[in-house]
C-alpha cells in the first residue's frame, strides 16, 4: 500500500509541471483585451474555413518563419515594414516584379535598391572596387 501511495506521489509530482504547462495558454488568454480575442477568433475561423492544402501550405511557412534565427526574423519584419512604408506605385512595382509580370528596368531597380538599402551598407559596385 505504501509502495503504491509512493508510486502515484511521485507520479504527480513528475507531471504536475505539466499540467501547469498546459494551463499557460488559458493564463494568456485570460488578460487579453476584448479586442485582441475578437480578433484571434475571426482568424480562426478563417483558418477553419480555408481548404485543407492552404491550411497546410501556411503550416510549413509557420514552421519555417519559427525555425529562422531571432535575427533573420526582425530583418525580415523592418524589411516588410520599409516596404509598406513606400508609396503604393513603387509597391506595386515590387509585387509586379515578384510575380513576373514585368521586369524593371535598369534606373529603376537602381531607385529601388538605394531606397531600400541599409544606409551604413556600401553598395555593390563600391564592394566590388574594394
Amino acid at each position: 500500500m505504501k509502495r503504491a501511495i509512493s508510486h502515484y506521489s511521485l507520479l504527480f509530482c513528475l507531471l504536475l509541471p505539466l499540467v501547469s504547462w498546459a494551463q499557460e495558454p488559458r493564463e494568456q488568454w485570460r488578460y487579453l483585451s476584448p479586442e485582441e480575442k475578437a480578433a484571434i477568433e475571426r482568424n480562426f475561423q478563417r483558418w477553419r474555413s480555408l481548404p485543407p492544402e492552404r491550411q497546410e501550405y501556411l503550416r510549413k511557412e509557420w514552421d519555417y518563419w519559427r525555425s529562422l534565427p531571432p535575427d533573420r526574423r526582425e530583418i525580415l519584419k523592418r524589411r516588410f515594414e520599409e516596404f509598406r512604408d513606400l508609396p503604393p506605385d513603387e509597391r506595386q512595382q515590387w509585387r509586379d516584379k515578384f510575380e513576373g509580370r514585368r521586369e524593371l528596368s535598369p534606373d529603376e531597380k537602381r531607385a529601388l535598391r538605394e531606397r531600400l538599402r541599409p544606409k551604413d551598407k556600401k553598395s555593390y559596385r563600391q564592394k566590388e572596387k574594394d
